[in-house]
């Protein structure tokens, strides 16, 4: 296929892109550790969130995609190799440290930022304690905020509710702290010269110039996901990039310079951009059609009208809506088969048990399905349970709610 600009992608074609150059399209494009490194190599980032239901996001996101996943293999990867770091990039995310030089302008920025939010919350004070961090990190080594007491903040809906807690946090977002290792959601500290390798830490700035760092980002954010529109949305969340004045006039110095191919999707008004190192993954094929669950931040799924446009498909993520308000449930996960995304599920995994459990399963209208897409269906849910190292899931739950066929006719599925 031709990268000229302005041509025109089938739907299909579109998505076919990017479930290939997400990795999406066979079970074993990336395989166990080394896997895991090519594909940071590759999106530059994944998106951090807390929440553990299944695993956290990170993890649902490698699990679709590398071959023998674990989520040992990145935690060893952040907390005892630190080939991955704990870092700001698309919010809060995980990236390879040797990308650590590149965002030294987003560093200053989140500091700027922080020290904002801390005088809206009247609370500026946790910068006076500053030192008392530090010499307490000297003398006792890596620290959780727990073990330091000079105080507490003016009460506030978000944020730490401890000085302590404060200033680890903005010394971490400023650069001068990192994370020695996390236990849950509890972080502890070390000085970020005692983690990262000397020679990644003394590298000089490599931009000359804002507008430099500008363009690189720009770059970066579309190769996280594979191709973007110009369009505000979730896929330019973050610093600088979020700026649609930055971020168009970038787009235009890209296209000039060659670095990024512009086409159109059918039926799409806006342009889409990806980099001209990527268009490869236009020729590609899928080899085969496999079940993926993909995570709720996954980086496909970043931009949710992109999605929903290109896929079909009407995505919220509802953990933060209230109950009553929720059209689904609390972590439901995309159900992906091929190049279609033909439902979404809410798994549960309760302590203690052995078997996963299925709180809800919705099949997307339209979507018809036959002994096949069972099967796939069944073996994607094998790997799944494999890499939580649940023993199956409820037999009954899959029975009821996957396998209940009175609603739903056999035959192929029939949308793009």
């Amino acid at each position: 296929m031709s990268t000229q600009r302005n041509q025109v992608l089938s739907v299909k074609e579109a998505r076919n892109f990017l479930i290939n150059y997400q990795g999406l399209n066979t079970a074993c494009r990336y395989t166990q550790e080394k896997g895991v490194i090519s594909y940071f190599e590759k999106v530059g980032c994944i998106q951090y969130d807390p929440l553990n239901v299944v695993g956290r996001n990170a993890d649902l996101t490698l699990q679709s995609r590398v071959k023998g996943y674990h989520a040992d293999m990145l935690y060893k990867l952040l907390y005892q190799k630190r080939t991955v770091i704990d870092a700001w990039d698309k919010m809060m995310a995980l990236y390879l440290q040797k990308d650590w030089p590149y965002f030294k302008r987003l560093r200053a920025s989140k500091g700027k930022e922080i020290e904002a939010v801390l005088a809206r919350r009247n609370s500026l004070q946790a910068l006076e304690h500053l030192d008392e961090v530090r010499e307490h990190i000297k003398k006792h080594g890596p620290s959780q905020s727990s073990s330091i007491d000079i105080g507490v903040c003016n009460p506030g809906k978000w944020g730490s509710k401890k000085l302590a807690s404060a200033a680890m946090d903005y010394l971490f977002n400023i650069g001068e702290l990192g994370i020695y290792s996390k236990n849950n959601v509890q972080r502890t500290y070390e000085f970020t010269e005692k983690l990262l390798k000397k020679e990644i830490l003394e590298e000089s700035d490599p931009f000359q110039s804002d507008d430099e760092f500008y363009e690189w980002y720009v770059k970066r954010r579309i190769g996280s996901v594979g191709m973007l529109w110009a369009c505000n949305g979730g896929g330019w969340l973050g610093h600088f990039i979020s700026d649609s004045d930055i971020r168009n006039s970038k787009i235009k110095r890209l296209l000039e310079k060659g670095e990024i191919e512009e086409f159109y999707v059918e039926s799409v008004k806006n342009p889409f951009y990806i980099r001209s190192e990527d268009t490869e993954y236009l020729n590609k094929k899928s080899t085969k059609k496999e079940v993926k669950f993909l995570a709720p931040l996954d980086n496909l799924l970043w931009d949710r009208k992109m999605i929903r446009d290109i896929f079909d498909f009407d995505y919220s993520w509802e953990v933060y809506t209230p109950v009553a308000k929720r059209k689904f449930g609390y972590y439901v996960l995309p159900v992906l088969y091929g190049n279609q995304i033909i439902g979404r599920f809410e798994p549960k995994q309760y302590r203690g048990e052995e078997e996963l459990r299925l709180e809800n399963w919705w099949w997307e209208d339209g979507i018809k399905i036959n002994d096949r897409l069972i099967e796939k269906l069944e073996e994607g849910m094998n790997r799944f349970c494999n890499y939580l190292g649940a023993q199956q899931v409820n037999k009954d739950d899959w029975n009821n709610m996957v396998l209940n066929l009175s609603l739903i006719h056999i035959s192929e599925p029939t949308r793009h």
